[in-house]
């Protein structure tokens, strides 16, 4: 999974099925169970089955939110943006 699919999964409210998949490199019976473990196990801000919440999700694996925050562009000299 490249950056730029996991800036565009985290850059929405809640994961799905599919997104859950993606992340974890699972089927999607597993995305399903983990999603259920998730929203049992955490304040389950949405209350929809199937979905969580982003912050559930990095909540529950206890990631430093920091860590999916968009990255800056950075321009450089002559007008350029550089993604960094």
């Amino acid at each position: 999974m490249t950056y730029e699919e996991r800036e565009q999964i985290f850059s929405k409210d809640y994961l799905n099925v599919d997104d859950v998949m993606k992340l974890l490199g699972t089927d999607k019976s597993t995305a399903y169970k983990t999603i259920k473990r998730i929203r049992l196990n955490s304040k389950d801000r949405l209350g929809v089955n199937g979905k969580i919440s982003v912050e559930d999700y990095i909540d529950f694996f206890d990631f430093d939110f920091r860590r999916f925050l968009p990255r800056p562009i950075v321009k450089e000299q002559g007008g350029e943006a550089n993604v960094g």
